[in-house]
């Protein structure tokens, strides 16, 4: 989903929720920079979000305290993919913006932790992109914030992954180069590379080795059935020769040695 928003640092959610039904009030996610620095900060800046999906939710509630009668700290753990297209500017619009959403749809939630990642494998460990918590200045739930609910302490805190940039650029490479997936090219390479072994197997039946062994007859069989192999991956894999030659050199590089 891709939606346009003006970001402020100066950006308000939802606080203290009244039972009596009067308006609720506006709460800053960051604390306000100094004076000589509001003319700076204090832009709305048209920001335009990455596409995203909520991959993972998780509820990791706790009580406040050991005793019997402490209330739950009701925290959840919400992991989004995003595109890899996302850049640096991105990442607080979203975030905030995520943080918004969900405390607007469950206000009770006491702790919030927002995990970004770029591949919906990795969610099992931890983010590639950014993270965010939503939670009291001190970093503690505690049973009256619990019980009323009250947020008016509750900052939001942004971590982005180091080198993200360079991590996310990789991995579109690694899947874009020649059109093909990087575990394809990977397998290619390794077929290719693979081809003189095959031709010397056969070879070596047909042209077992004797005392008058015709060695330079033998280079040059190997060769032609090498190149035979080659082409017929080639075909397999609608691949031309410059693909090849690429994929070759890739592999070398990158260490695809099938030992």
């Amino acid at each position: 989903m891709k939606k346009l928003i003006l970001f402020s640092v100066l950006i308000s959610i939802l606080s203290c929720k009244k039972t009596d039904d009067k308006s609720v009030e506006s709460k800053i996610l960051k604390e306000l920079p100094k004076e000589a620095e509001v003319k700076t900060f204090n832009k709305e800046v048209e920001v335009e979000l990455p596409e995203y999906s909520l991959i993972k939710k998780e509820n990791i509630s706790v009580k406040t305290s050991m005793d019997a009668d402490a209330p739950l700290n009701k925290k959840f753990a919400f992991k989004y993919l995003v595109s890899n297209k996302i850049t640096r500017e991105q990442i607080e619009p979203l975030l905030t913006k995520l943080i918004e959403n969900i405390i607007s749809e469950d206000y009770d939630i006491d702790d919030l932790t927002i995990w970004l990642y770029s591949d919906k494998n990795l969610i099992n460990g931890s983010y590639d992109v950014a993270m965010a918590t939503y939670s009291p200045s001190k970093g503690e739930v505690t049973k009256e914030i619990a019980v009323s609910n009250n947020k008016t302490s509750y900052v939001a805190n942004f971590l982005i992954a180091d080198n993200f940039e360079e991590h996310l650029k990789n991995e579109s490479e690694k899947k874009s180069s020649l059109g093909l997936s990087y575990d394809l090219r990977k397998k290619i390479y390794q077929e290719l590379a693979n081809t003189e072994t095959r031709a010397r197997e056969k070879l070596d039946k047909i042209y077992p080795y004797t005392t008058n062994f015709d060695t330079d007859n033998y280079a040059k069989k190997l060769d032609e059935l090498s190149k035979k192999y080659e082409k017929e991956i080639s075909k397999k894999y609608k691949i031309d020769d410059e693909a090849v030659k690429s994929i070759y050199q890739e592999g070398d590089q990158k260490g695809w040695f099938n030992y």
